[in-house]
């Protein structure tokens, strides 16, 4: 487990940073549909370290936007600038390159990944990119997973301080942790893992882990698709990965939960299936309720809840039903520790006004490779 050194930790070091001008690294990689931004928590998260800040010269904040192949206009994050300016209440001014003059307090640098250099982890880009400031200020739980220069190079390069939100993502998972180290699981210690969303191949690592430690693995959306293929059933024309089949077969636990009827769709038409009732034709997009009621009655016995990615399709509203009934389910709740991640997962608990029910996790990938492997690549000495 990482344990951040309070030499690291921003919220001690303050009078080190005083005067300084600040390099700092966030995650503003924010979805847009339909002329709409969502998940607006990640802009949120930074506000503390923000304002903590305050007494510095100049801050430069860097984020990426998506993957863009080349500098798409799409991808620019001069589009999300209003959005930035009203949620952080304050001008912001806008760094097309490296070489623009910073003129405000607090300045945005184009996307990131429109640079060559970033996601090849160049060294030369690295020490270019850090002239921009005198310290770096790491605020982007979300890519701490990410071997990328301006995640993974520039602490090697400037003087390094974790800000407030990473901080506090870091204890969160460590209590996960920690109470995996614990020599029995009882009914008051217990953990679940609530799994879902499209690829199971982002979450196997993490679910081969937690064999040893969760009393309850609970697998929904694509991720029970291909469990349920690899058994052999029948799941029609479904999202599953091939390519996971043979890895996916040789797990073989009670621990570990899937559906066992579904909501289905075929010829535009929605049907209520059981397994083994699956049609060629038939597209699965949600969860059915007799499989969420005793999955919902298993939940209860268990102390420790992880739940990263949604049991269905939820960007139509018809296949939300067993994510909406589970979340809001789990935020009854007061004496459980309930996390969760995803961005999907975040998004749906957003726009349901339940995302202050839970603990939170910016980031899905990184919170899934930090609870696999207890470390990030950032604090690697090479």
């Amino acid at each position: 487990m990482i344990n951040i050194k309070k030499t690291e930790l921003l919220r001690l070091n303050q009078n080190k940073i005083k005067d300084k001008n600040i390099l700092m690294r966030v995650d503003f990689n924010i979805p847009i549909k339909n002329g709409h931004i969502y998940e607006l928590y990640r802009i949120k998260s930074i506000k503390e370290t923000l304002n903590f800040l305050k007494p510095t010269k100049k801050i430069v904040l860097i984020s990426h936007w998506g993957d863009p192949i080349s500098k798409e206009k799409n991808y620019s994050l001069k589009r999300i600038l209003p959005i930035l300016e009203k949620i952080l209440k304050t001008k912001i001014g806008f760094l097309e390159n490296l070489d623009s003059k910073i003129k405000e307090k607090i300045n945005l640098l184009e996307n990131i990944r429109f640079f060559k250099g970033e996601k090849e982890c160049d060294l030369n880009f690295a020490k270019k990119l850090s002239t921009l400031g005198e310290v770096f200020v790491f605020e982007a739980f979300s890519v701490a997973h990410r071997k990328h220069s301006s995640v993974y190079l520039l602490p090697k390069i400037l003087k390094t301080y974790y800000g407030f939100n990473f901080e506090k993502e870091i204890k969160l998972l460590n209590e996960v942790l920690k109470n995996c180290k614990k020599p029995k699981i009882n009914k008051n210690r217990s953990l679940a893992l609530i799994l879902g969303g499209a690829k199971i191949s982002t979450k196997f690592p993490l679910i081969k882990k937690f064999l040893k430690y969760a009393s309850l693995i609970i697998l929904g959306g694509g991720l029970a698709n291909t469990l349920l293929k690899a058994k052999g059933f029948e799941i029609g024309k479904s999202l599953f990965e091939k390519e996971f089949l043979k890895d996916v077969k040789k797990i073989k636990s009670h621990k570990i939960l899937a559906p066992f009827d579904f909501y289905v769709i075929n010829k535009n038409k929605i049907y209520y299936r059981l397994l083994g009732e699956i049609k060629k034709e038939d597209k699965i997009l949600d969860i059915g309720e007799k499989s969420l009621n005793i999955f919902l009655e298993e939940i209860k016995k268990v102390k420790f809840i992880v739940f990263n990615g949604p049991l269905g399709f939820v960007e139509d509203k018809k296949f939300e039903l067993g994510t909406l009934k589970l979340v809001k389910f789990l935020s009854k709740f007061k004496n459980k520790f309930i996390l969760v991640g995803g961005g999907d997962t975040l998004n749906f608990l957003e726009k349901k006004k339940l995302l202050n029910k839970f603990k939170i996790s910016t980031g899905g990938g990184a919170m899934l490779y930090y609870l696999a492997n207890e470390t990030f690549p950032i604090f690697s000495k090479k």
